[in-house]
């Protein structure tokens, strides 16, 4: 009896390489929403300020 059977070194060598994709989809799965967190958090501060200024700007121009 090997300690290295066909089968079982199959079995063993599929299971690393079934726990490889999960991590490397992991990570790409998380660097993708990081991305897409940072770019919206950039795009909705630049709203937020420009809201802001259009704002002040009424006050400053209506007036009392």
């Amino acid at each position: 009896m090997a300690i290295f059977s066909p089968e079982v070194y199959g079995l063993r060598r599929r299971r690393g390489q079934t726990a490889i994709e999960y991590l490397l989809v992991t990570v790409s799965l998380l660097l993708v929403f990081v991305t897409l967190y940072r770019s919206l958090q950039w795009y909705l501060a630049r709203e937020f300020r420009a809201g802001g200024v259009m704002v002040m700007k009424m006050y400053t121009t209506t007036p009392n």
